[in-house]
């Protein structure tokens, strides 16, 4: 039986309910939501399970050690009694990143670099070589957070961020992360029990997360390089076997539509979505979004529209308002969530939610919408939903 290890699984702020739902369905034990992640316990096979299936986590990180210190020379000590050799070779490279809170350190880049000349010390001792600083491309990855006289040392399991899934080829000028799209259909509730529609679908990323969920695709089916892949302790055999758990469905009963009125956006949307190889399941088209309407009901329809930033706000709010038009008139007996970080071009939708959330897409704090579409008054509709309940 393996050992039970510790690991904080990494996401962006007010996804870690969704995240800690994650983990438990893939066996992860005693999961604690923290702010930004969760912590959770498991073996070799549950730390590569989090990074292939994981949709909402950003990285996972697997304690090394913990400890206490009083000085420099104490903290110097236990990370030179950490054998960083399990996992990197004498000529390899690496970085330390580190967090700092009320510490002797006044700054997390001392401890960084104290902890790196710990590691390198020991090596030196041991090898008479020590391993190279690498801060774009390195081996091995070791996470530092320490807190008043308290550090935790964890290597980074996962490498570049987990958002990154393998598939784009060519990226939208505003995208949508990969980690928050994938919590917006979570949150959503869509299982692929009916159409999923993009009527301002710009890269196609919300569209290729709904067909990899609705086909149940790993999270990082399409990612060839992830930071464990280095470790001298890389079990390819166990990696292989995780992968393989995978119950990928070769056909699903529901459409993707994406629509967006720029061509060249649509041309980057198709681009990704035949790299992911899901060019079977999605149908792109030439629209403005006031042209769209569902192909069937009930549908779910999920945008990411542009932000304040990409036009003059008079602008900005007729698209919203056109959005609201749209919704209200074109898609009766279906389901809208849009996300954007402009409070006033959402009022201009003119509709009233059914659901408020607020995430954050990268740095940028959004709000993301619910809205259930129905014809006529909104009383009759509440009355006629209270009785078919």
């Amino acid at each position: 039986m393996e050992k039970t290890e510790y690991f904080i699984a990494k996401t962006f702020a007010n996804l870690e309910p969704l995240l800690a739902e994650e983990l438990t369905q893939l066996g992860a034990k005693n999961c604690q939501i923290m702010s930004r992640a969760v912590a959770f316990e498991g073996d070799m096979g549950m730390m590569y399970r989090a990074n292939y299936y994981c949709r909402t986590a950003l990285r996972i990180l697997w304690r090394q050690c913990k400890f206490t210190f009083a000085n420099n020379r104490q903290f110097y000590e236990q990370i030179f009694d950490f054998p960083a050799e399990r996992f990197l070779d004498a000529r390899g490279t690496m970085v330390v990143h580190a967090t700092n809170v009320d510490s002797i350190f006044k700054t997390p880049l001392f401890a960084a670099l104290l902890a790196k000349d710990a590691i390198c010390d020991r090596f030196r001792d041991l090898y008479d070589v020590r391993p190279s600083v690498d801060k774009d491309d390195p081996d091995v990855q070791f996470s530092l957070h320490i807190y008043k006289n308290e550090a935790q040392l964890f290597v980074d399991s996962s490498g570049e961020s987990l958002h990154k899934r393998g598939y784009k080829v060519s990226n939208h000028p505003a995208p949508i992360n990969e980690v928050v799209a994938a919590a917006m259909i979570q949150l959503s509730g869509w299982k692929g029990e009916c159409d999923f529609i993009d009527p301002m679908c710009g890269g196609g990323t919300l569209l290729v997360e709904a067909a990899m969920r609705a086909l149940n695709i790993p999270a990082g089916f399409y990612r060839r390089d992830y930071g464990f892949m280095r470790w001298k302790n890389f079990d390819s055999d166990l990696w292989k076997s995780v992968r393989k758990e995978a119950k990928i469905r070769e056909d699903v009963p529901v459409n993707f539509y994406g629509s967006d009125i720029n061509g060249r956006f649509l041309d980057i949307a198709e681009t990704n979505i035949i790299k992911a190889r899901l060019k079977d399941f999605v149908t792109l088209k030439r629209l403005d979004i006031a042209d769209t309407s569902p192909v069937r009901t009930p549908a779910l329809v999920m945008t990411n529209p542009p932000y304040g930033e990409r036009l003059q706000v008079k602008d900005l709010l007729e698209l919203y308002g056109t959005i609201g038009t749209t919704l209200k008139h074109q898609y009766a007996g279906c389901r809208a969530f849009v996300i954007s970080s402009d409070k006033d071009a959402l009022n201009a939708i003119g509709l009233r939610p059914s659901l408020k959330k607020t995430l954050y897409n990268g740095s940028i704090e959004c709000r993301f919408m619910g809205y259930e579409l129905f014809d006529g008054d909104r009383k009759e509709y509440a009355k006629n939903k209270k009785s078919a309940e």
